[in-house]
């Protein structure tokens, strides 16, 4: 997770720079800030899976991994920390491609590795023909081949001209400010990537207090809720895409234009999608875990939270809309607020203070979600994110 969140946001620095560069008609700084990113993240990744590798059987046994664990993680990561280079690259190129306006290019990339991966799974783990059974160790290698098999489509793609986007064989020197810039916008993205998927962790604990039946239902109403969540996210990165050329174009009030109608359309889905999810909570929950019990907690969770995330619909096309600006700040502090201030603290005093039990959960991330929103919107209105410069 660390690790994705690390990609993520340089691909969100690399995108920035790119959708700018784009947008300004400007095709040649556009290619040379497309090396530099991938040359970052090389570098990064490099640096990172060594240390890794190093490192793997320590952080394993501060986990608490025991003497048969340890082993098998070993297997794992060791693998999986020497190709990580190939997982960082994709997400970093993937966000640059859609950077670019290559949105359908992107999918075709990911696709193609989910497909390998899939494929060569089976077979790396429990052998098949000429290829011997690896186990553990063949999950790993599947996953980072698959991911090579994406990179090597992106680099025929970027070195073919397929994209509107290319590397330049000519312009291969690295690019050190540059390079700073692209850190200075990707550095607050990682950070509030990092504050979302350990928030989480501290909801789980919260909930897991209540016994095994309500940490289930949590889990499969969570679930459901992100899978609704998915659309928006695609809606947020064409909102990103559009903000920055929009801005490298010069027309900045077109790019805030574009931003709040996309993320009007990611409110109208939302609140259809939550309506049905309030309405069919039971059977969906019922799906995946019949156990009473854990249908009446996961439709709680579904009914009180669900139309909440109306407000995070909008949140996360606007929160997109600051990093196509490469103002990356802004969506840093508010995931900070509503998370680690309101969210957290809330689903505790909820819960436990005043006694609600799971339902102050509930209600602590709804009324998180609400002011993640509306916190969004308001910083959004303002419109500082249009005068900066990347």
């Amino acid at each position: 997770w660390v690790l994705n969140s690390l990609a993520n946001g340089l691909g969100i620095g690399g995108m920035a720079v790119v959708a700018r560069r784009i947008g300004a008609k400007e095709q040649a700084a556009a290619e040379h800030a497309t090396w530099q990113t991938i040359l970052l993240g090389l570098i990064v990744s490099l640096f990172l899976g060594a240390v890794g590798m190093v490192a793997a059987e320590p952080l394993l046994s501060l986990l608490g991994a025991d003497a048969v664990v340890l082993p098998l993680g070993l297997a794992y990561l060791r693998v999986a920390f020497g190709g990580t280079f190939t997982i960082i690259l994709v997400f970093i190129i993937n966000a640059m491609l859609r950077g670019a306006g290559e949105a359908r290019l992107s999918m075709q990339v990911l696709f193609l590795s989910t497909a390998a991966t899939v494929v060569l799974e089976p077979a790396l783990v429990f052998g098949f023909g000429p290829i011997p059974e690896l186990g553990v160790a063949g999950a790993a290698f599947a996953f980072v081949l698959g991911y090579g098999v994406g990179l090597t489509l992106q680099l025929v793609i970027l070195l073919r001209g397929k994209a509107r986007i290319r590397i330049n064989v000519h312009d291969l020197r690295p690019d050190f400010p540059l390079m700073g810039r692209i850190i200075g916008i990707a550095l607050p993205s990682t950070v509030q990537m990092t504050l979302r998927s350990s928030s989480r962790l501290a909801i789980v604990a919260l909930v897991a207090a209540y016994g095994t039946y309500a940490t289930a239902g949590y889990g499969v109403a969570n679930r459901l809720m992100l899978l609704a969540l998915i659309p928006c996210f695609g809606l947020g990165n064409a909102a990103g895409t559009l903000v920055g050329q929009n801005l490298g174009a010069g027309k900045a009030e077109r790019a805030e234009r574009s931003a709040w109608w996309v993320s009007a359309y990611s409110g109208v889905y939302m609140a259809v999608v939550a309506t049905a999810l309030v309405i069919l909570a039971p059977t969906l929950i019922s799906f995946f875990d019949p156990t009473p019990a854990v249908v009446s907690f996961g439709t709680e969770c579904v009914r009180i939270v669900s139309l909440s995330m109306i407000f995070s619909a909008v949140g996360v096309v606007l929160a997109r809309g600051f990093d196509g600006a490469g103002n990356t700040v802004p969506a840093m502090t508010i995931n900070l607020v509503s998370l680690w201030i309101l969210e957290v603290p809330l689903a505790f005093a909820l819960s436990r203070v005043l006694g609600l039990g799971a339902i102050g959960v509930w209600w602590g991330r709804a009324l998180s979600n609400m002011a993640n929103g509306l916190l969004f919107a308001v910083w959004f209105r303002r419109g500082k994110w249009k005068e900066r410069q990347v």
